[in-house]
């Protein structure tokens, strides 16, 4: 038998569990908060939603289901279902200025020779509340620090995605009609844009970043082409034409593309993933640090690098989600990766699927992404050039190197081109494909 509390404030004993439970998404509740019962995840949910003046958008029709399994696929439709079920906006101002008076009436009423000072003290202090505060101040501060550093980090990454996208017309990077009708270099080049501004790839000795991109360029174009896909419902190719498939297509290509929906897009879709989210995603393609052949220091700057965006990511989940949700996200972000690398493998091995998704050339004999570079290290210095003089920019502002860069790659067969590929000037139609006989 339960004591509980209803609307009008009477109390009333009810064997009843209704009110044990959350009002917003169903879970476990842990008291009454702003106004409802609430669970521990939606009452942190929706004071960091107030307390940062969050803003969100649904991607769908504003109304999502809102559940417990559920109730992080769209926060627009979250924080309604808060305010719609009770909770008060007010009642979080009212706890921040509650919190700032508290604060505010101890301090003064402490006597003159128990305030906390900006000194050590000679230690003789009667109270053990000074140097409580002066910790937790001190602990507060730095994860302020930190929160702000990450913040600044994944805005960085973010950036470096949001420049390439402003550059529409991909006659600015590609520099010529005939490349933009090119899918693999177009995947190329957005790569290289990526390498150009990331750190610490520019730093790289230049026998690194071949590896390096040579090794990720496979995994970071499928991605692409994922982050493209997800507000379609079709697949669509790095050439602006859309992948529509038919039971007569040949089994590779039917099964390649299950993978590709199964363990890439729709558990994207589920989760509802954001631009910030597949931007770090981007990063940690291209930051690989066991890449086999590089030296030491390559990986140590890779490997913290690396880190560092995981610690960015991290605490950015952590400011918009509870700490148990927080984990679990970033757990169904990270596992992305690996299926990333596989997929992309099989179709690198398979030259008509490469073909299609931009992987591979056309016409080279063997089915690799990018041919050997490191033939022009020696033969062709300009190109050498150009590699080791990526980002060193003050501004970090690059893609008038770029086009430089990647001709010269082309013209010394670095990267080599293929011409005959199928594509249209708009997202409507299909690409032709190979059918099974």
């Amino acid at each position: 038998m339960d004591i509980s509390v209803s609307h009008s404030g009477t109390t009333s004993t009810a064997i009843s569990d209704t009110t044990d439970f959350c009002v917003v998404c169903g879970d476990k509740a842990i008291g009454k908060h702003y106004g409802a019962v609430a669970c521990n995840g939606c009452k942190g949910f929706f004071r960091r939603s107030v307390w940062q003046n969050l803003q969100y958008t649904c991607r769908f029709s504003k109304q999502c289901n809102i559940d417990k399994d559920h109730r992080n696929a769209c926060r627009y439709c979250r924080f309604q279902k808060c305010l719609a079920d009770g909770m008060k906006p007010e009642a979080i101002q009212n706890e921040r200025d509650r919190i700032g008076s508290t604060k505010r009436s101890r301090k003064r009423s402490l006597p003159a020779h128990l305030q906390p000072t900006s000194t050590s003290g000679d230690g003789n202090s009667d109270s053990d509340d000074a140097p409580s505060s002066a910790r937790i101040e001190r602990r507060y501060s730095e994860d302020e620090a930190t929160t702000a550093a990450s913040r600044r980090l994944v805005e960085m990454i973010v950036d470096i995605e949001s420049r390439l996208q402003g550059n529409q017309n991909i006659n600015n990077i590609l520099g010529g009609e005939r490349q933009e009708n090119n899918s693999r270099q177009r995947s190329i080049s957005l790569m290289i844009g990526w390498a150009n501004l990331l750190h610490p790839i520019p730093e790289l000795p230049f026998a690194d970043k071949v590896l390096l991109l040579k090794h990720c360029s496979p995994a970071f174009s499928l991605l692409h082409t994922v982050q493209r896909s997800l507000p379609s419902t079709h697949i669509v190719l790095p050439n602006d034409t859309v992948l529509t498939l038919t039971p007569f297509h040949y089994p590779d290509l039917v099964a390649i593309v299950s993978r590709i929906l199964d363990e890439l897009l729709t558990p994207l879709r589920r989760i509802n993933v954001e631009k910030a989210e597949v931007s770090a995603l981007k990063a940690l393609v291209l930051l690989h640090p066991d890449v086999t052949g590089l030296t030491i220091v390559s990986r140590e700057k890779l490997r913290e690098a690396r880190d560092g965006v995981l610690r960015a990511l991290f605490t950015y989940l952590k400011q918009i989600l509870s700490p148990g949700d927080t984990s679990v996200r970033l757990s169904n972000l990270l596992l992305i990766i690996p299926s990333l690398y596989s997929i992309a493998q099989t179709l690198a091995q398979n030259n008509q699927l490469g073909v299609i998704f931009g992987l591979t050339d056309q016409t080279s004999p063997s089915n690799k992404h990018v041919t050997v570079m490191t033939d022009c290290i020696d033969e062709h210095q300009d190109v050498k050039e150009d590699l080791n003089n990526m980002s060193k920019d003050n501004n970090n502002v690059l893609f008038t190197k770029t086009p430089t860069l990647l001709t010269n790659l082309i013209a010394n067969q670095a990267i080599s081109t293929h011409d005959n590929l199928q594509t249209t000037a708009t997202i409507t139609n299909p690409v032709t494909l190979p059918l099974h006989t």
